[in-house]
């Protein structure tokens, strides 16, 4: 297959292309950098051996999505602002990148006759008043403009796929965790929002404890309930969503293990894994939080066949490989010749794989 991935520069979409690739695909990359990283690129083409073909720029910008759609059989559009809390402050950047570039990427798809998208979704989409575990049926209701952008985003691909018969499919993420195991690709903990790089981040770097925000919920332990899923499982379950593309429709998959975890336990999973206690203190709830969010994956697993393979302390333990490996985290902002947009839908090894 010939792969378009949007934000193939980031956090998941790095673990995306190494997989792609390993598996045999050509993948084109769009993305403008301003939270991917070129070394995290770089890196992911010498994990798999082989390279692909980069555009650098703006998802707005209909002349470089023409170009990186031509010849294109399937798009993962990972491109967009993924943070609540940021968000909250800033709901018209949040409108900005992941609505009207989301508008940009299927008016270019569908002037190039490229019908088939894997959509990265968000378990934000769904209201606290919800019941748990959650269904891809349960009522939406999102709390902040990132989840209300990322209900949007379906609800477009709902019309596409009436009215164009295009095949789409949109994975309801949860909270993804991790890092690749050989350690060379993973999440900046610079750039991360989440709790577990954030914990880690304390032991490792002269900062202030972690604050856990909110212990008055009405949970077991009075902090959040998340669902968390391995880096690795998530990038497989792209996989899988591509091999569903088989039929016009737009399907909604909830992707998580179906086990939640409070803050009070991801803590203690990082003490044991690292054998280090992680400083904290106690705050106030942080807007937009929901209390719960646990996944129902059950129809992802009846449809496909998924599964997720790997359980909180591997995790927390691929993550902190990643940042004891890289305490500077990526160091490059320049690319080299291992990306290279000259040549279409490149096959060849990449420059430096041996090395890996």
């Amino acid at each position: 297959m010939r792969v378009l991935v949007t934000g193939g520069a980031g956090y998941i979409g790095t673990h995306l292309v190494v997989d792609l690739l390993s598996d045999g695909h050509d993948v084109a990359i769009l993305d403008n950098f301003s939270t991917g990283h070129v070394e995290g690129l770089e890196r992911a083409q010498r994990l798999a051996g082989r390279s692909v073909r980069l555009f650098s720029g703006d998802i707005a910008n209909p002349t470089l999505l023409k170009r990186a759609l031509q010849r294109a059989d399937v798009v993962f559009h990972l491109a967009g602002s993924k943070q609540v809390g940021e968000s909250m402050q800033h709901p018209e950047l949040y409108f900005q990148n992941n609505v009207s570039g989301m508008i940009a990427l299927l008016s270019a798809m569908q002037q190039s006759g490229v019908t088939r998208i894997v959509y990265s979704s968000s378990a934000a989409v769904y209201g606290p008043q919800a019941q748990m575990p959650l269904t891809e049926d349960a009522m939406l209701s999102p709390e902040s403009p990132y989840g209300l952008t990322k209900a949007q985003g379906e609800q477009y691909l709902d019309w596409m796929a009436r009215r164009h018969g295009w095949s789409a499919i949109s994975l309801r993420y949860f909270n993804p965790v991790g890092a690749h195991s050989s350690g060379h690709i993973g999440e900046p903990f610079e750039q991360a929002a989440s709790l577990v790089p954030r914990a880690l981040k304390v032991l490792t770097q002269e900062s202030e404890p972690l604050t856990v925000f909110g212990t008055d919920y009405d949970t077991p332990d009075g902090t959040c309930l998340r669902d968390y899923i391995h880096i690795s499982d998530l990038s497989r379950a792209h996989l899988t969503a591509m091999t569903a593309l088989d039929r016009s429709g737009h399907r909604i998959y909830n992707v998580g293990t179906g086990r939640a975890h409070s803050v009070r336990e991801v803590l203690a999973a990082c003490q044991r894994v690292t054998g280090q206690q992680v400083p904290h203190v106690l705050g106030d709830r942080r807007a937009g939080d929901v209390p719960v969010a646990i996944a129902d994956p059950a129809r992802f697993r009846t449809e496909t066949g998924f599964m997720p393979w790997l359980g909180l302390d591997k995790m927390i333990a691929s993550a902190w490989k990643w940042w004891q490996d890289n305490p500077s985290g990526y160091t490059s902002d320049k690319p080299s010749q291992t990306i290279d947009a000259r040549e279409p839908w490149p096959s060849t090894r990449c420059a430096g794989a041996e090395h890996w």
